[in-house]
Parts: C-alpha cells; sequence; structure tokens
C-alpha cells in the first residue's frame, strides 16, 4: 500500500479545530448588541474571525483531498531542520501567553516580537524597530482609537 503524506489535511483540520475554540464561546457573547445599543455585540468579531479560519481551513481539506498533500515532515534533511525552528515558535507563544496572564498584554507581546525576531536570525536593529513599531500601532489603534483593553 502506498504511503500517502497528509500534511495539507492535518492543518486544514487543525485550522478548523481552532477556529471552532473561538467561534462556540463567541455566540455566548453575543453576535447582536443589547437592544438598546444599535449595532453588532461583542461576539460579532471573534464570530467573524473563527469563521473565517474554519472556512480557510475547510478549503484546505478540500483541496488536499482533491489535489494531494506535502509531506511536512519528510526525511528530507532541509525540512528536519526546520523541526527546531517550529518548536522554538510553539515555545515563544506559550512564553507570550504565560506572560500574557502574570504581566500585561503588551509587555508579553513585545517580549513575541523580539522572541520571533530571533528565532527567524533578523538583525538587532531590525529586531528593535519592528517591535517598537508594531507595540506602538497595537497601542494607538486598539487601546487610544477603539477603546479595546486587552485583560484577561
Amino acid at each position: 500500500m502506498e504511503h500517502r503524506p497528509i500534511g495539507d489535511l492535518v492543518v486544514g483540520i487543525c485550522f478548523i479545530l481552532f477556529g471552532l475554540c473561538f467561534f462556540i464561546p463567541s455566540l455566548t457573547l453575543g453576535i447582536r448588541g443589547p437592544e438598546a445599543i444599535p449595532g453588532p455585540g461583542p461576539g460579532f468579531f471573534p464570530a467573524m474571525c473563527s469563521g473565517f479560519v474554519m472556512f480557510w481551513g475547510a478549503l484546505i481539506v478540500i483541496r488536499s483531498l482533491k489535489h494531494g498533500s506535502v509531506d511536512f515532515f519528510g526525511s528530507d534533511p532541509e525540512q528536519r531542520s526546520h523541526l527546531k525552528k517550529i518548536g522554538c515558535v510553539v515555545l515563544a507563544f506559550a512564553a507570550f501567553t504565560l506572560l500574557w496572564v502574570f504581566t500585561e498584554f503588551f509587555i508579553a507581546a513585545a517580549v513575541l516580537c523580539l522572541l520571533l525576531n530571533l528565532i527567524f536570525r533578523r538583525s538587532l536593529k531590525f529586531n528593535l524597530i519592528f517591535t517598537v513599531a508594531y507595540i506602538g500601532l497595537l497601542y494607538l489603534i486598539f487601546e487610544k482609537l477603539l477603546d479595546i483593553q486587552f485583560t484577561i
């Protein structure tokens, strides 16, 4: 029996499951706003974003079933060398989550930017400029313009 790679199929299913993890709780927040306040409710944006994630995951699944898939973890030395980077990225996001819980979102996001740029071997100058610009934009757009707080 021929071994068929299932890399894209697994990725698509992960996208769908990840989207569901956010879609279901967003429904409890309410898609529509209270009667006194016109417009969408607090669950509208998370529902839309997670719906798009699930949609693209379904397209990946369909495409992989029709056209075959990619073997992400084959015996190719180049693929094996990327496993270390994947592990480091997962650890960076775990550190981000822990820092966000115990400190503040912007501190955690800055550390995440610094770590990811370090993992992908960006220069120190690029790393610092990117992190300051990214955190500055997040702060201005979400905190000041939209009045959205990133709290847990």
